[in-house]
């Protein structure tokens, strides 16, 4: 019997999964010489593999290896020819990124677990973003897929723009990069679009975002209800749509904000703001926190978070048709028909909790690693599309219904250790659309009610 050990790729041990997408995962990596802690970013690279997908890794890599900014994700390291080495021994090419290790999670998790921001926290944050768009305006880059899930923090809650996939160095642009919700109007257009522009458009709605905790519309074209009053210059009819229900109507938003945003999201892009005049701007020029008030607010917001998590007055769901969903503890290996005898045991491991990775879509438990795997086998026979469960980690993936016309939430669940009598429920979104990924996890927290019983 073999039993697992950590995976490698190249120089580094993968610790854990991080997260995964249509054609990569990231695994949190430690280098095998220097101890350095790493996000890895990899790829498969054999026969069949999307050329394309390719392309976009080879743009990111040029895109990023001479940027060098505190508000950046900084590329350390790739290899297109290295190999993957399970703990089965097996062996596959891949390619990979190893990029800086960014541990306080997404600025959006944060906003959407503890409550919006005050605008003057949000400032604090929008001048970090503005900074890191300006280092890269300046150096030629435009990034095209500014969003939420791509702003992340570091430990001291300094913001760092990440995933340069869909970044040009082209002043003009024609191809259809960026995610829905955040493009602007001249891409759904397919008309030739300044990559700059695009992006500060992006940043004007995660500035609504930190402040309404909503985006301000669906999408940025004529068909949106919302966005229609911003492309038909109603803009003080917007303002008064998405404050009806406000504490203290449009007063909810200053005027300075609202004309700063409102300008932002134009529909044309010859009517925005340039980077140069969103810094002139009276709103822009506000009161700005301090460092520490900003540790201050994070410290407060996290100790009410963990108090909300902790569930144990709540009873632990049954779980008993979960049982026979997944094989506990250990998997066999498939192999060539006529070959069985080779078969070989790999026992499943409990990953180790890294307190030094956070993330908001988390809590924990003093139940057994088991007893959590059956409550998930059972959330996912419940309420799942589709679920699959890790051979070598105690990790479940799961696809949910979609709505019509919208793509389905997809996303991954470990147990992890934290010590000998807790366990950390870790949830990471896939893919799907962000606000709906939080309503499904604030489901899956109340589904796991009891079990949900610790602080960290």
């Amino acid at each position: 019997k073999i039993i697992s050990t950590m995976a490698t790729c190249g120089p580094y041990r993968c610790i854990k999964t991080l997260g995964k997408g249509g054609f990569s995962e990231v695994k949190l990596a430690r280098h095998s010489e220097t101890g350095a802690l790493v996000a890895l970013k990899i790829m498969k690279n054999s026969g069949g593999f999307d050329t394309s997908m390719m392309e976009l890794v080879r743009n990111e890599i040029d895109a990023m290896k001479d940027l060098d900014h505190l508000n950046l994700v900084k590329l350390l390291d790739w290899d297109e020819d290295a190999k993957y080495v399970r703990p089965s021994g097996t062996q596959i090419k891949v390619f990979y990124l190893a990029l800086e290790l960014v541990s306080g999670g997404e600025l959006f998790d944060f906003i959407a677990e503890t409550g919006r921001f005050t605008e003057d926290v949000a400032r604090y944050y929008f001048h970090q973003m503005i900074e890191g768009l300006e280092y890269i305006h300046t150096q030629g880059v435009s990034h095209r897929d500014i969003k939420p899930e791509n702003m992340m923090l570091d430990a001291e809650h300094n913001l760092k723009i990440a995933d340069f996939g869909f970044s040009s160095s082209q002043a003009m642009n024609e191809t259809k990069r960026g995610t829905d919700g955040y493009m602007a109007p001249e891409i759904y257009k397919g008309v030739k679009y300044s990559g700059q522009s695009v992006d500060l458009f992006a940043t004007g709605i995660i500035l609504f975002i930190m402040v309404a905790q909503h985006p301000p519309f669906t999408a940025a074209s004529a068909r949106d209800p919302h966005y229609k009053l911003i492309s038909t210059n109603r803009v003080d009819v917007f303002w008064k749509v998405h404050t009806k229900r406000k504490e203290g109507g449009l007063d909810y938003f200053s005027e300075e904000f609202r004309d700063l945003v409102a300008s932002m999201l134009s529909y044309n892009p010859h009517e925005r703001p340039s980077l140069a005049e969103i810094k002139e701007h009276p709103w822009y020029k506000g009161p700005v926190p301090t460092k520490e008030e900003i540790t201050e607010e994070f410290n407060d917001r996290s100790n009410q978070l963990a108090a909300l998590n902790n569930q144990d007055d709540q009873t632990i769901p049954d779980h008993s048709a979960g049982a026979g969903v997944w094989q506990p503890n250990v998997v066999q290996r498939s192999i060539p028909k006529g070959e069985e005898s080779k078969a070989i045991d790999i026992e499943r491991v409990l990953a180790d909790y890294v307190p030094e990775l956070k993330r908001y879509t988390e809590f924990y438990s003093t139940s057994s690693a088991d007893d959590l795997f059956r409550a998930l086998a059972t959330y996912g026979e419940d309420y799942a599309q589709e679920h699959t469960f890790d051979d070598e980690e105690y990790r479940a993936s799961f696809k949910m219904k979609a709505k019509a016309g919208e793509t389905p939430v997809e996303f991954s669940v470990s147990v992890l250790k934290v010590d000998d009598d807790k366990k950390c429920i870790e949830v990471i979104k896939d893919d799907g659309d962000k606000f709906e990924f939080y309503e499904v996890y604030t489901n899956l927290k109340k589904f796991f009610g009891g079990h949900a019983n610790t602080t960290l």
